[in-house]
């Protein structure tokens, strides 16, 4: 029944116009107060929230919105999108550049870009994972806590690009599995998200299969301002402290943000609906729903600065830090054997992620580019395995330091009415593989998880893109990309004859895109494009084992694999609605699965003291994916509105058998009243049932957490309620799953929070 509601809201819900407008910052997206709005013979002036009520206004009247400070506007009432009309300030020194990589991508506005902006001061989510998966068609997956593995049109881990300030979070160890590092991005620093499909492989390369997360953090501005937040969650008894401050003096911005989080263990739901009465309740690890090893913290800072040193140069500092304690892995702790636990302990050791981006920008117009960009980063990843078997003398430790280095050139060029990016860069990345045995103070020899000598990666790259207007209805869109990846293995010492591994590829990508807009309100975007991804560290020398009887090696002669991808779309959007429908396709060629082979002409070895088969990856398979997303955001009227999405996936491999990543049909409804001082959001979110029979055979969607039958079906009722107190300070209330239901997001470990109440204390200075 849910799932009907979820479609017939989508189809059924009508367009009410509403007459509350919002004045806004085209930059900045802050409300603007005071500005000046009239027709001929009318006029208002917006509020201290920018709003203005618009109703004493007829459609076709051509308005006027000034402000001291902000270039004029005049707009007819019909033609207002959303609810909101940006200004553009008149103080704006660079105004083709902007701060983010998002220029990468010469997007027209009709190919709108999906984009998440956290509500500012009514921000309550604690991950990034837990934000984008509340707010958009991402699902996510969790093997533990204080994680999650954002899962977009089936692409997930390494075939799902993370970007974060247009430096590439994926590196050369992210596997094939599930990928928790997306929790490294506190969402108390992000400004938007943008979810990309077409360009995303070709602006930003490997391993952007079918599409990319970009996250652009909070830029400086020029203002002085002090930003306080508490959160506490009941489920783990979590409390999280967030500080931001925005600091300016003459040519120079910036910007600080710390947040530390701690969380106890966490409590699952106790109505098991679903009927499976010991399901996610295993002995030893789950004490009267309080799911055991599930406690954490973890703490991130940022400090952004910025100078302007005149109106065509400016120049960029930006850290990013990120670190947490031992975080245990829930869905090995719960492994059991014919005797009780098959493990003390699994943990993942403290995860740190550093980051230092130098940008230059340049506003320089000259015959080759209107303005550029030039960036430098450096990333260090740390991150750790730690495993003890019940009966084991010796804990296996296995620990991963990975450098990147990387170098962006990146130029905008108008020419007519048509835009152009292009550029180029390097990337350069090292892999430092160490494993020990440890009992108290004795140390001994362990095999590593990628090669004992070192390991590196090379990554140069060319691309283009360009949009072209052909005339007012249509607009063409297309790029390409050129990659050469040179990857470089040693191994010192190992329990098996391993060569040193070497392994060059090349590969070309493209993308095209048709926008069609036979009205203002609604547009058509029909979308080819290419996907690649190299084959990293993690492919080509890992020696690993999941499962502790099958074991896989490594295998240095695998190439690229590409995906193609069809994409329509439709998109309408007026003053009351914004809603659209996708419809695309995901062929994935040359697609690297683990496979039954030979080292040294035997099947097995022993590895880890046990006779394990041997494994090797492949580039052997093919697949598919066809999907649906639909997306809607009504206005009933001035203060209520409606949101829905409903999101569909099928995908199968070369031999017909379900493919890995593939969530259920999942949804979410959602009711929102609005006024100038409070709010209350009342919202539904729907998962369908994933049959046991649509499970990958090689495991990866890990049905051992599932039950008999597959994972059930779910649906969590959810309200928050948001008070101004002042202009300055906001309490927010929100309780999560009213009724306490057990279950288990697709594909993980961990069972999902119970009844969780949350509240949070905004304040701003």
């Amino acid at each position: 029944m849910i799932r009907y509601l979820f479609i017939l809201s989508i189809i059924f819900s009508q367009n009410v116009f509403g007459q509350i407008i919002t004045i806004k910052d085209s930059l900045s997206d802050k409300p603007i107060a005071n500005a000046n709005i009239k027709t001929n013979d009318l006029g208002l002036t917006s509020n201290s929230y920018g709003q203005a009520d618009f109703s004493i206004f007829k459609k076709g009247d051509v308005i006027t919105i000034s402000h001291i400070s902000y270039k004029s506007k005049g707009i007819i009432k019909k033609n207002i999108i959303n609810n909101i009309i940006y200004l553009n300030s008149m103080t704006n020194i660079l105004p083709d550049i902007v701060l983010t990589e998002n220029n990468k991508i010469p997007l027209s506005e009709k190919y709108p870009v999906f984009t998440i902006k956290p509500k500012g001061l009514r921000l309550v989510e604690t991950s990034s994972a837990e934000l984008v998966a509340s707010t958009s068609s991402v699902v996510v997956q969790e093997s533990q806590a204080g994680g999650g593995s954002p899962n977009y049109r089936g692409m997930e881990a390494n075939r799902l690009l993370i970007v974060v300030d247009g430096i590439m979070l994926n590196n050369t160890i992210y596997r094939s599995g599930h990928i928790q590092s997306s929790s490294s991005i506190n969402p108390f620093f992000i400004k938007s998200i943008d979810l990309l499909s077409g360009p995303s492989s070709v602006a930003y390369g490997s391993g952007a299969m079918g599409g990319a997360l970009i996250f652009n953090t909070l830029d400086p501005l020029d203002t002085n301002q002090l930003i306080v937040r508490q959160i506490f969650e009941s489920s783990s008894k979590a409390v999280t402290t967030n500080i931001l401050g925005r600091y300016y003096r003459k040519k120079i911005s910036q910007i600080t943000g710390v947040s530390i989080k701690s969380a106890d263990n966490l409590r699952m739901g106790s109505n098991r609906l679903h009927g499976y009465d010991s399901w996610g309740n295993e002995i030893g690890v789950v004490d009267d729903n309080e799911q055991l090893f599930t406690n954490y913290y973890k703490g991130d800072f940022i400090h952004k600065i910025k100078y302007l040193h005149n109106k065509h140069n400016q120049f960029l500092s930006n850290t990013q830090y990120s670190i947490s304690s031992d975080i245990d892995r829930f869905d090995k702790m719960n492994d059991l054997t014919e005797v009780g636990l098959k493990y003390s302990k699994w943990y993942y050791g403290p995860q740190m992620r550093f980051m230092q981006k130098l940008a230059y920008l340049g506003g320089y117009k000259s015959l080759l580019f209107n303005s550029y960009k030039l960036s430098l980063a450096f990333q260090n990843v740390k991150e750790s395995r730690h495993k003890q078997k019940k009966d084991d003398l010796y804990l296996s430790n296995r620990i991963e330091n990975v450098k990147v280095y990387d170098a962006n050139l990146n130029f905008n060029k108008s020419i007519g009415s048509s835009s152009l990016v292009y550029g180029g860069g390097l990337r350069l990345q090292e892999v430092f593989s160490t494993a020990s045995l440890t009992n108290r103070n004795e140390s001994l020899f362990n095999t590593t998880r990628y090669p004992d000598g070192g390991s590196n990666v090379k990554d140069l790259f060319l691309y283009s893109q360009m949009n072209i207007p052909l005339n007012n209805l249509i607009d063409l869109f297309f790029g390409a990309r050129w990659n050469n990846a040179e990857l470089n293995a040693r191994f010192n010492e190992n329990i098996v004859s391993l060569e040193n591994l070497k392994n060059k590829n090349n590969s070309f990508v493209r993308s095209m895109v048709i926008s069609y807009q036979p009205k203002t309100f609604i547009s058509v975007n029909l979308g080819y494009y290419n996907g690649f991804r190299n084959p990293n560290i993690d492919d080509i020398g890992k020696v690993f084992s999941k499962d502790g009887n099958n074991v896989v090696l490594p295998n240095k002669n695998l190439e690229p694999e590409y995906s193609n991808n069809f994409e329509v779309a439709v998109n309408y959007r007026s003053t009351g609605v914004n809603a659209s429908l996708q419809l695309y396709r995901t062929e994935i060629e040359n697609a690297i699965v683990r496979e039954f082979g030979t080292i040294n002409g035997s099947d097995s070895i022993i590895y880890d003291g046990e006779m394990m088969r041997v494994q090797l990856n492949k580039n052997i398979a093919s697949a598919k994916i066809n999907g649906l997303s639909a997306i809607s955001n009504i206005n009933l009227s001035s203060n209520i509105s409606l949101y829905s999405n409903i999101n569909y996936i099928v995908g199968s491999d070369n031999n017909s058998d379900p493919l890995a990543h593939i969530p259920p049909l999942n949804g979410k409804v959602s009711l929102e009243y609005k006024n100038k001082n409070y709010s209350v959001d009342f919202y539904a979110v729907y998962n369908e049932w994933k049959h046991v029979e649509n499970y990958d055979i090689a495991g990866v969607d890990n049905l051992e957490e599932a039950t008999n039958d597959g994972t059930p079906a779910w649906y969590t009722l959810n309200i928050g309620y948001t008070q101004n107190i002042t202009q300055n300070m906001v309490v927010m209330m929100k309780i999560k799953n009213l009724t306490d239901i057990h279950y288990k997001t697709f594909g993980s470990g961990i069972s999902a929070s119970g009844r969780n109440f949350i509240v949070a204390l905004n304040t701003s200075f």
